[in-house]
């Protein structure tokens, strides 16, 4: 099922995210132009009296881009914060177990999505929502009933602090204020694609990088390349520019910008791991300057 999904996404067709962040093919199985990906992405329903629904996966995010933001919200203050507050009460029906503190800034979610039927790992997301911000920003693990949770990354995650980067925030993919349930089946599919990665050694589907350095170190030719053309694969599109370029001073640069690691802080890792203090959300989601 995990090379079906992935050769669905190759051809730009969505998976499903039912009840529980199980990720199964879209049996309809029909293809999007690059023009009515981010349409069909933000007209994503609930699904099915079963409790299915339309999973929707994103070109994936920029380095630095760390959370959706609100410049397109529509709701704000303390009606947000209402809708929000609606939206948690009914959650536990999608994500099962999900989990949450309140503080002053907002509230933090944990949520397992199982990925696949029969797998013993999972997926856990521990999911920042701060409403003076109007960001959200999450970090990912995989779940495992006999080991220690262990960071999902560092592909598409944020630098430096290793966040979840599911989309393209430009795209309007998803913005503070739309449906939660609709964020976290986007971080389903991400993390069903880093299943795929670790399974098959490529990425499925469409991603976004900007820097050509990350492009060197990270992509493989047989994967979707990263620029505006990127119906076509690295290895025919801009491998071979990047390859014949100044390779290390690409690397450089990107390092330079970005500062080259990417993990989760501390904080974040001993309360996932070991149950300690939950972290203040002001700590890690910053206001916007």
């Amino acid at each position: 099922m995990l090379k079906e999904i992935g050769r669905q996404l190759d051809q730009h067709v969505f998976p499903r995210v039912v009840n529980g962040g199980f990720v199964v093919p879209n049996e309809l199985a029909v293809p999007l132009t690059l023009g009515t990906e981010k349409h069909h992405e933000r007209r994503a329903k609930r699904g099915s009296a079963a409790g299915s629904r339309q999973g929707t996966s994103g070109r994936q995010g920029t380095p630095g881009r760390a959370w959706a933001s609100g410049g397109a919200s529509p709701v704000v203050g303390a009606d947000l914060e209402a809708q929000y507050e609606v939206e948690l009460g009914g959650l536990a029906e999608q994500y099962p177990g999900a989990q949450f503190w309140h503080q002053d800034e907002g509230v933090w979610l944990l949520t397992n999505s199982g990925l696949l039927a029969r797998l013993r790992q999972h997926a856990l997301f521990l999911t920042g929502i701060s409403f003076p911000a109007q960001m959200v920003r999450s970090w990912a693990f995989w779940g495992d009933p006999i080991a220690f949770p262990s960071w999902i990354g560092p592909r598409h995650t944020n630098f430096p602090d290793g966040s979840v980067c599911a989309f393209e925030p430009a795209d309007g993919t998803w913005c503070f204020g739309d449906p939660i349930v609709d964020l976290l089946d986007l971080f389903t599919v991400w993390a069903l694609r880093h299943l795929h990665l670790e399974e098959f050694g490529r990425w499925p589907g469409h991603q976004a990088i900007h820097f050509a350095g990350e492009r060197i170190l990270e992509l493989r030719a047989d994967e979707h390349c990263s620029c505006e053309n990127s119906d076509k694969l690295y290895g025919e599109c801009c491998m071979p520019k990047d390859m014949t370029g100044n390779r290390i001073g690409a690397c450089l640069a990107f390092f330079w910008r970005t500062g080259g690691v990417r993990q989760p802080p501390r904080a974040v890792t001993d309360f996932v791991r070991h149950g300690k203090e939950i972290p203040p959300l002001s700590a890690l989601v910053p206001k916007p300057i």
